[in-house]
């Protein structure tokens, strides 16, 4: 069976890696307040761990002096990144557990290999950085997500299956 590659990881972990300070940012962090009545029934810190599991997550917070960066990364369907950052701005001035946090301004980013002009277009609508941030793997794995839809590649995999069930394999 094939091991399932977490790509998008993968990129919002190089990207940060690579371009940001280190000691800056956070990936995976949690958005939006904790209900009022679960902090009362179990307190801040328990009930923040309860309802965690309910919680958006963007991809990477990353903090300045004078400005906090709501950051998301993608590969494929970049453009519903834009609706993601403007959900995700909505709900941080109310997440009381935002990693360095200290009253600075939000500002949006949207890291992309490559540029949409619609995507760019609808980001800058929204006044939203465009980054773009391309490792040579991705490529590769673009390529590699186009030819699957190909005839050829339908027709390998069919074949695959025929012996693996011929062959009592899975």
């Amino acid at each position: 069976m094939t091991e399932r590659l977490e790509r998008e990881r993968r990129y919002v972990s190089e990207y940060a890696a690579t371009q940001l300070p280190p000691g800056s940012y956070i990936t995976n962090v949690p958005l939006g307040a904790v209900p009022a009545e679960i902090t009362a029934k179990y307190g801040l810190e328990a009930g923040r761990k309860l309802f965690q599991p309910s919680r958006p997550r963007i991809d990477l917070v990353h903090w300045l002096p004078n400005r906090y960066y709501l950051i998301e990364c993608k590969i494929r369907e970049p453009k519903m990144a834009v609706g993601d950052l403007l959900y995700y701005l909505g709900l941080a001035p109310g997440t009381w557990d935002l990693p360095n946090y200290s009253s600075q301004p939000f500002f949006a980013r949207l890291v992309v290999p490559w540029i949409i002009p619609s995507v760019r277009t609808a980001a800058e609508h929204y006044g939203f950085e465009v980054v773009v941030f391309l490792p040579p793997w991705v490529e590769d794995y673009v390529r590699e997500r186009q030819d699957y839809f190909t005839r050829a590649s339908k027709v390998a995999r069919d074949e695959k299956m025929r012996l693996r069930k011929t062959l009592g394999v899975e």
